[in-house]
């Protein structure tokens, strides 16, 4: 508590007592230039604590009143009360000055000024109900007071009895018709209550008081145009600025022009508190108009992220003290989570180029394809994280969060983000607890409706950090209503101008900034020219694999279904000579079962066909398909199709040796290929005594020395498919020709086969 007696503001500001706003903000400014914080603490403390005084329209009109004491006679003595009162009020000794207050009222009940001051100390302090009862008594001794209607009103609006302050903001308004201050209060105390019209209307009104200053004219007509903007009224807000420009050109009153330039950063401010950033932004890029000299009265984005490249060299030292004081480098995650993301990318990307290069399986071009987009995809991330480590480990800022004079500060390597506190809208700290134990506390913000999240360790931390943006946004926009914020300490750290710089993406880059995609499309060249690369020597590997897998199965269908693909010609050759060697086999078996003068051995020719087709063609499916008589459909229990299948089966390995063809209904599985010889079975009916049932057997796919067959049996025999078997048998001379066992093995001729 600063205990020095209060020197003279009009001194500490070199001002005359009868100096208008503009000419107090102009000398405050110079001074402050010529005592700047960093240098002269002290001077600019007694500078600012001046220039608030007479910034605040009451405050100076009770020092004016109580600088009077060096007067002579009662004046002075009651003058000196006063003073008395004031120095105790700003040492912190209320019940010193109320005392000092309450005995020069007992002598001198009708010492209004006094009275005065006492209630407002009540107000001050919130003691609501004794600032009304002062108020009260001041004005039931001088109803025509004006500053006591004034101050009842506010005392009234603090009790949110807003119909009586509107009522007492009238009255102080009536017996002070030239005053300003109850039109401006009772057009607050209307807005409050929703009558924006009848406020704009009292505005309005008070442009044309009686000796009204042209600065107080400007000052309403501000006024009035806040209201609007707070209101929505933008298209009539649009219309009163531009007003507002025609009647100060740029060849008017330079000094005017600026002191309405801080108007409207006064009116901005206001709209800042009421969370209108919009509006207020608006005001703030217009009265840039006025003053284009100030450093912090312009728009503020709501975000702003800028490349540390792009920063001032003092912006930069700043945040590297920052870095220091705070210790953001030094925090592990900072390095060491790129460094494990990097790791774990680069080990990725290495098993997957060795699975490319070493891989035995055979791929296709599809195949090859979706290994390039692999490689690409992942030398490219790769390429991302092991340059975000690069920057990582070059930053001599880390990772931190910072507090800006004017900004919250979020600094991230090589870029930081700005968000505006005169944005701030709304600030949660919600714990986190796993297990009951906590965790940390996620500092949840909005600026301006867009939502940033701060995660702080430690409760009294979180709540430290909260309280410190909290205020930092009361001062900031306390300042900028009064027109100092050029005059804060630190504000130079980070241009305001700097952010009017970003693009549509609120994005400010350095200039000298390289975009990281050539790298990152460089690197996914090298991962598809790898995979280029590798295709040549991972094609034989599998190829050999192939060979080696084929080479230890040995069995004849792996062989040819290796050399129905695409055969290695480095072991397709051997692969041959093994598949002729099985046949050579079938050969020899088929020689020993088909004697030279037995039925059968006519049909050598034909099994011969067969194989030398299994050698040519790589192919061994036999396909035999049966299709019943039109307009006769055929019983599940009648129906021959697997009966013949298991026939041809039983007769193809029997004369050319067990598994060496594969016989199937049309439907042979895909390692098999397609089929080498078909057979079709139609089945037809003659009419007559007796009916015939007849087969017609066409074949298609090889060029055998057998005939199509047309062939016939009685349709009433039982026996009647057992016939025409035997009959296909005898006329190919197929093994089996002449002997009439049970070939076809139906139900009916094993029932006959047991019997005696």
């Amino acid at each position: 508590m600063n205990n020095e007696p209060r020197q003279n503001p009009y001194e500490v500001l070199g001002v005359e007592k009868d100096a208008d706003a503009r000419a107090i903000k102009k000398a405050y400014f110079e001074r402050v230039r010529q005592n700047p914080p960093e240098t002269h603490p002290e001077e600019f403390r007694r500078l600012r604590e001046a220039y608030e005084l007479l910034s605040d329209a009451e405050a100076r009109q009770a020092f004016d009143a109580s600088a009077a004491q060096q007067a002579d006679g009662p004046e002075a003595v009651n003058n000196a009360h006063l003073q008395e009162a004031i120095n105790l009020f700003e040492a912190g000794d209320k019940d010193g000055g109320r005392k000092v207050l309450t005995t020069v009222l007992t002598e001198q009940p009708d010492f209004h000024d006094a009275r005065l001051l006492l209630g407002r100390h009540f107000l001050f302090e919130g003691e609501l109900p004794q600032a009304l009862a002062e108020f009260d008594a001041l004005l039931s001794r001088a109803p025509d007071h004006w500053q006591g209607h004034l101050q009842r009103g506010w005392a009234l609006v603090r009790q949110e009895r807003l119909k009586e302050a509107a009522d007492a903001f009238w009255r102080a308004g009536k017996h002070g018709p030239s005053e300003v201050a109850p039109r401006v209060a009772l057009a607050d105390c209307l807005e409050a209550m929703g009558q924006v019209a009848d406020a704009l209307k009292v505005l309005e009104q008070a442009q044309s008081l009686p000796g009204i200053s042209r600065m107080d004219v400007l000052a309403l007509k501000v006024r009035r145009i806040a209201t609007m903007l707070e209101f929505g009224q933008e298209a009539e807000a649009s219309k009163a600025l531009e007003r507002l420009d025609a009647e100060l050109p740029e060849g008017a009153d330079p000094e005017l022009r600026r002191w309405t330039g801080g108007q409207l950063s006064s009116a901005a401010a206001h709209l800042f508190a009421q969370q209108k950033s919009t509006a207020a932004n608006r005001l703030l890029g217009f009265g840039r108009r006025f003053n284009p000299e100030s450093a912090t009265e312009v728009a503020y984005p709501t975000r702003v992220t800028l490349d540390v490249d792009a920063l001032p060299a003092a912006t930069r030292e700043w945040l590297h003290s920052e870095a220091e004081r705070i210790g953001g480098w030094r925090v592990l995650t900072t390095w060491v989570m790129p460094a494990i993301g990097t790791l774990a990318l680069a080990s990725a990307t290495a098993f997957l180029m060795a699975f490319i290069y070493f891989g035995i399986s055979e791929r296709d071009v599809s195949d090859w394809g979706w290994c390039a987009i692999f490689a690409a995809v992942s030398f490219g991330v790769t390429w991302a994280q092991a340059r975000d480590l690069l920057r990582v480990m070059a930053s001599p800022y880390g990772r931190f969060n910072t507090i800006h004079p004017l900004h919250l500060i979020q600094v991230a390597i090589d870029r930081i983000t700005v968000w505006p506190l005169v944005h701030l809208q709304d600030l949660q700290l919600v714990n986190h607890q796993n297990n009951g134990v906590y965790q940390h506390t996620a500092m949840e913000m909005h600026f301006n409706g867009e939502r940033t999240v701060l995660t702080v360790r430690g409760k009294e931390k979180a709540e430290a950090l909260a309280q410190e943006l909290i205020a930092r946004r009361r001062r900031v926009l306390e300042l900028l209503g009064r027109g100092m914020l050029d005059a804060e300490s630190g504000v130079e750290h980070l241009p305001p101008a700097l952010l009017a710089r970003a693009d549509k993406k609120g994005h400010v880059r350095a200039g000298n900034a390289r975009s990281p995609w050539p790298g990152v499309f460089a690197a996914a060249c090298v991962g598809v020219l790898l995979v280029g690369g590798a295709v040549w020597p991972q094609k034989q590997a599998a190829a050999a694999h192939s060979w080696s897998r084929v080479a230890s199965r040995g069995d004849l269908g792996s062989m040819l279904e290796y050399l129905r693909g695409q055969p290695d010609p480095r072991f397709a050759p051997q692969i041959q000579a093994r598949v002729d060697a099985e046949l050579g086999k079938a050969r020899a078996q088929l020689e020993a079962r088909l004697d030279p003068g037995s039925a059968a051995a006519p049909s050598r020719a034909f099994f011969t066909s067969l194989l030398d087709a299994v050698s040519r063609t790589h192919n061994r499916r036999i396909t035999v398909t049966w299709e019943a008589a039109a307009g006769r459909p055929t019983s599940p229990r009648d129906d021959p199709s697997e009966l013949l299948l298991s026939a041809w089966r039983r007769t193809l390995d029997e004369a050319l040796g067990l598994g060496v063809l594969v016989v199937d209904g049309g439907r042979g599985a895909p390692r098999e290929g397609p089929p080498l010889f078909t057979l079709h079975v139609r089945e037809g009916f003659q009419a007559g005594p007796p009916s015939q049932r007849v087969w017609s057997v066409k074949y298609e796919g090889l060029d055998v020395p057998v005939p199509p067959l047309e062939l016939s049996a009685d349709a009433a025999d039982p026996r009647a498919m057992e016939v025409l078997f035997h009959a296909w048998v005898d006329r190919w001379h197929l093994p089996g020709a002449g002997d009439r066992r049970p070939l076809l093995l139906t139900a009916s001729t094993l029932a006959q086969e047991v019997q005696p």
